[in-house]
């Protein structure tokens, strides 16, 4: 497809045209990357293999700071949630990210220190959210862990980042020629970059906004609630004098919470079952995956439920998704604004809102006990790599690309069963790029069966091979290059 792509692009150029009349979706995958200037990396010009990447190396190399850049390139931030300011290699000018994907598509972040410059296909990006997404990547760390035992507001950035990845491609009939799709991006660590308002977008009359991107509505539901917990904070006179205005805002962040709540509701059942699913695959147990939002209506809290596919659990959790008290925006307006106003004098006391799609939080539990309290480390880690498999799941299932996986010692803290299914389940959904310190296990796959099929299988380091499923593309055996003081070579 992409020998046809790059022409027709131009020719749409060429026509003044800046989308294409009709919209496509590839399995495009990361051909190239180019660095200078980042972190400890020299400077090098990498050629990716379409199916599996690896990258073997001493600890404190760069692998980390590889993943990092595609990362960087991809969305434009960091995963590690630090400023721009921090990538700029020591003794460095000026930081510049470039890549290419298999269509021809091209993308470049050049940062001196002060400023920020995006180009897509060398046409400028002006925003954040307008560039997020062109190539979706998702990102499994040992630090995943923390999706299930971290605090309520690291599943929220999961959820929405998930939510903003999938979304991406979904909000238009036709793609850009001359820029990414937009995608939004719900931030990681409760930032975004909204999109201008109005531009044709509709309200209706149940406030939900039509057509906007998710980044919009949770960038002004942010904006709600910072000025919202701004009058919270007031003391004495100074709150009696704002009672008006905090109505105000209140009535404001219910206007702008009940979207955000109903996208979320729209994606986070399909997320959820997909990660109940593939956690019973790898833990070889059930566990149950809820959503629960922090606006109660008569005593009921709202919830979404999912629970794995085994044979042996009943309805209505057998594989599929059970929904409790779910109003409709009208009803969960009501119910929301009579939250608020039942915990307004709490608030204040705490100086922030204490409901709304920003208080909502990710349960997951075995037999009714939280894995955050009561999971095993391996029950832990296996639920934070079944969400990132879901995340890639809802990505693939909204006619996104394939994504492109980036993986950091991930499989050295798992049996070797399970690092093998984590790689394989992996390699059936996207592109792969696996950092470790040791070369031990290498994915392989091999020639198509009579039926079109391909196998996938694990190579270890004595050569011996284990078949683990199939998958229905053939893909190369892959590349490998060792990183070693921030210099990378291809070795295969």
């Amino acid at each position: 497809m992409s020998l046809w792509y790059a022409p027709v692009r131009f020719l749409c150029r060429s026509l003044g045209l800046n989308e294409l009349p009709f919209r496509v979706d590839w399995g495009v995958a990361l051909a190239s990357i180019s660095l200078r200037g980042f972190r400890n990396l020299d400077p090098t010009i990498i050629a990716f293999d379409s199916g599996a990447n690896y990258l073997f190396g001493p600890n404190g190399a760069g692998k980390t700071n590889l993943l990092e850049a595609i990362h960087y390139l991809a969305i434009g931030r960091s995963f590690r949630r630090c400023p721009d300011a921090e990538l700029l290699g020591f003794g460095r000018d000026v930081l510049v990210v470039s890549g290419t994907d298999e269509r021809g598509d091209t993308a470049e972040i050049r940062f001196d220190g002060r400023e920020k410059r995006i180009l897509r296909n060398d046409i400028p990006v002006e925003k954040l959210s307008e560039y997020f997404g062109w190539l979706p990547v998702v990102v499994l760390l040992l630090e995943d862990i923390e999706l299930v035992k971290g605090a309520p507001a690291i599943r929220r950035s999961f959820l929405d980042m998930a939510i903003s990845k999938a979304e991406g491609g979904t909000k238009s009939e036709a793609r850009s020629c001359s820029s990414p799709q937009p995608s939004p991006h719900g931030g990681e660590g409760e930032r975004s970059e909204g999109e201008e308002a109005g531009g044709g977008q509709r309200r209706a009359d149940n406030g939900h906004r039509e057509g906007r991107s998710y980044i919009a509505l949770i960038a002004e539901y942010r904006r709600a609630v910072s000025q919202y917990n701004r009058l919270l904070e007031k003391r004495g006179e100074r709150r009696e004098e704002g009672g008006d205005e905090l109505a105000a805002w209140e009535e404001e962040v219910v206007r702008s919470g009940v979207p955000v709540y109903e996208a979320r509701r729209a994606k986070v059942g399909e997320l959820l079952a997909s990660a109940a699913n593939h956690y019973e695959r790898l833990a070889g147990h059930s566990a149950v995956f809820t959503y629960r939002s922090s606006v109660v209506a008569a005593g009921t809290r709202s919830e979404i439920v999912a629970r794995g596919q085994s044979p042996a659990h009943e309805a209505p959790h057998s594989g599929t998704i059970a929904t409790v008290s779910v109003m409709s925006p009208s009803n969960l307006a009501e119910a929301f604004r009579q939250r608020l106003s039942a915990t307004r004098e709490r608030a204040r006391v705490l100086g922030h809102a204490v409901v709304g799609p920003h208080r909502d939080d990710i349960r997951i539990a075995r037999d009714d006990r939280e894995l955050r309290k009561f999971g095993s480390v391996g029950e832990q880690r296996l639920a934070g790599i079944a969400l990132r498999l879901a995340e890639a799941d809802m990505i693939l299932s909204a006619g996104r690309q394939r994504p492109v996986f980036l993986l950091d010692e991930v499989a050295s803290e798992l049996d070797e069963q399970r690092s093998r299914m984590v790689l394989a389940m992996v390699a059936e959904r996207g592109q792969m790029v696996y950092a470790a310190a040791r070369r031990t296990v290498r994915l392989h796959i091999r020639s198509p069966k009579e039926d079109g099929r391909v196998a996938d299988s694990v190579r270890d380091g004595d050569g011996s091979l284990d078949h683990l499923t199939t998958g229905p593309l053939e893909r190369s055996s892959g590349k490998e290059f060792h990183v070693e003081a921030g210099k990378v070579s291809q070795v295969s």
